[in-house]
């Protein structure tokens, strides 16, 4: 699944359902790879819902 995300430093969010990898590509071309993300909080990132619960994501991806 890709989306869109209108945000200051990233692009787009593209996610793997068969191996749960959220690669996130930022506005200046960089990519980055996180392992092991649940579906879950891939549709509460694009859904907008704040993800605090999860500095795991914040600390690696975002």
């Amino acid at each position: 699944m890709q989306f869109l995300v209108h945000s200051k430093t990233i692009a787009e969010l593209e996610f793997d359902g068969e191996t749960c990898v959220l690669h996130v590509l930022y506005k200046d071309g960089r990519v980055r790879s996180v392992p092991d993300v649940s579906p879950t909080l891939v549709m509460k990132i694009v859904a907008g819902v704040p993800v605090e619960k999860s500095p795991y994501l914040m600390q690696r991806a975002i």
